[in-house]
């Protein structure tokens, strides 16, 4: 979640006596590190640059591995899906991308869907930073933490899914946005309880209770929340999915699992 500092809050900081807010020119920084020992430099760096060139590495080895295996596995990625935190068999994931890629128009030969079912929390938002992941399905309480962050994309503000407009109002998923100044003012000690200073709720995604494809597929969420990603960059087939799950006039055929 993104820090937000007023134009007060930063005046407070420029002006503040203290050692900590004083404004550093590059002269006088490198003037600090000279004068340290070796064992105070590599305290420096561990402090200061240690843990973002991790992070760095650890985003970009997610994302060189997903792009490893889409090429692996036959082609351009047109389509990814995460199904997080459901127990959805593993045996219908195959026979569910191929009945997405089917209703897309792909060319399964150049073309595929992915459906991620055990996506973390940390490679589902290293996914969205990258615009790798185009879907989230998950369970009303955990879409709503996704939401707050305003990582998906809304009807009342976003003319990409106005589309959701056409659907029931009560298939209409909304959730209010925690900002930065929410956190930063949150006296819970855990920070999912943070909540919005702007009461406004905003339609991020939409309820698949009656999709009997996802009924299909066996989950066990009773109020599973779908949502389109701000980042993706399949808005197209993302559009057509949602259609997808919400027709049930479209059918799907998934393969049977045999029993054990």
């Amino acid at each position: 979640m993104a820090m937000h500092f007023s134009k007060e809050e930063q005046e407070k900081l420029e002006n503040d006596p203290s050692e900590l807010y004083k404004k550093r020119t590059k002269e006088t920084e490198q003037e600090e590190i000279a004068n340290l020992s070796a064992k105070g430099k590599l305290q420096q760096f561990k402090d200061y640059y240690l843990k973002g060139i991790l992070a760095a590495v650890l985003i970009i080895g997610i994302i060189v591995y997903g792009i490893r295996e889409t090429v692996v596995n036959q082609g351009r990625e047109a389509l990814y899906i995460a199904i997080q935190k459901d127990a959805i068999p593993e045996e219908y994931i195959d026979s569910f991308q191929d009945a997405v890629g089917e209703y897309l128009g792909l060319d399964p030969k150049k073309e595929i869907v992915t459906v991620n079912v055990s996506a973390t929390d940390q490679f589902l938002q290293t996914y969205f930073y990258a615009g790798r992941a185009d879907i989230l399905i998950t369970d009303e309480q955990y879409f709503e933490q996704w939401g707050q962050a305003e990582y998906f994309y809304a009807s009342d503000n976003d003319e990409e899914v106005s589309f959701y407009k056409d659907y029931d109002e009560k298939y209409h998923y909304y959730t209010t946005y925690v900002t930065g100044e929410d956190v930063r003012d949150n006296d819970k000690t855990v920070t999912k309880e943070t909540q919005a200073s702007d009461k406004t709720e905003h339609n991020c995604g939409l309820y698949l209770t009656d999709s009997e494809k996802y009924k299909q597929l066996s989950g066990a969420f009773q109020k599973p929340v779908l949502g389109i990603a701000a980042s993706t960059n399949h808005l197209e087939d993302a559009e057509k999915f949602v259609e997808f799950m919400m027709d049930n006039n479209v059918k799907m055929t998934l393969k049977e699992i045999e029993p054990s």
